[in-house]
């Protein structure tokens, strides 16, 4: 499985094609510019797409829970890659200068989400940032039947614990974790993307079976995904542009947030 992995993504990264990972890296690049330099944690990083598109300037660390993942994410070249819990951080308190935790809190059982921010915030360095996406329940379609599809099978790797979070209960937790304060906060996936993003996943974990979005790995090679890639560059300007106008106004898909550490050591283990 390892080696089939290895081939698919070798020479183009598959989430480059993922209008929500594409959308999350737009809005990360703009809250991380200017800030560069020091130790870059990417908690729960996955297949290590936000570690290779946001970690220039930085000695990138990617945290992940799956032992295969961080295999391949070895092979690929990223060399420091940690197995572990977003909830239990193997890092010493005030050592890190940056961290990435996008789309994770929702796939930790109750109260680990809240943990993980503790965590986050004890080994961040004062006035480093914690730079944060999750889904957002007050979107336009926050509440349709497709939003949980390819999330709601439980001991999968992509299971949702929680469809997401309301601003009042984001804010409410952050309000419980002393030391972190809100530093930018915007929204992204208003409807046009959000539409398109259902309609693809209506076609690969409802038509066509799968099971977990890793697999559309296996995908890559067949003709409507040659078809998706030539146009996709047009409609990811289409979708940034529609972020711009429309989230500055509406909630959306996804809630972002940079949260900068204030103080000294955070309370906690050491």
């Amino acid at each position: 499985m390892l080696a089939l992995l290895q081939a698919m993504i070798s020479t183009d990264h598959p989430l480059r094609y993922s209008v929500h990972s594409r959308l999350r890296e737009f809005h990360l690049r703009r809250l991380m510019s200017g800030r560069r330099g020091g130790i870059l944690l990417d908690v729960g990083c996955g297949l290590g797409y936000l570690s290779e598109t946001l970690g220039e300037g930085f000695t990138c660390v990617g945290l992940e829970a799956d032992p295969e993942s961080l295999a391949l994410n070895k092979s690929r070249g990223l060399a420091n890659m940690v197995r572990g819990s977003a909830s239990r951080l193997p890092f010493k308190p005030d050592s890190i200068d940056a961290i990435i935790c996008s789309e994770v809190l929702e796939h930790l059982p109750e109260g680990l989400d809240e943990e993980a921010l503790r965590e986050s915030c004890r080994v961040l360095k004062p006035g480093g940032r914690l730079y944060l996406t999750v889904p957002s329940l007050e979107g336009l379609r926050a509440t349709t039947s497709l939003r949980n599809l390819g999330h709601e099978t439980p001991g999968s790797g992509e299971y949702h614990y929680r469809m997401g979070y309301s601003w009042a209960a984001m804010s409410g937790m952050l309000g419980r974790i002393p030391g972190l304060r809100v530093a930018d906060k915007t929204y992204s996936m208003f409807l046009a993307s959000e539409l398109f993003m259902d309609m693809v996943k209506w076609v690969y974990f409802r038509k066509n079976k799968l099971k977990e979005h890793s697999d559309l790995i296996g995908v890559k090679k067949s003709p409507l995904f040659r078809a998706y890639r030539r146009a996709f560059p047009l409609m990811h300007l289409f979708f940034v542009a529609e972020d711009l106008l429309l989230c500055r106004l509406f909630r959306g898909h996804i809630l972002i947030l940079a949260l900068e550490k204030t103080g000294a050591t955070s309370p906690g283990r050491s």
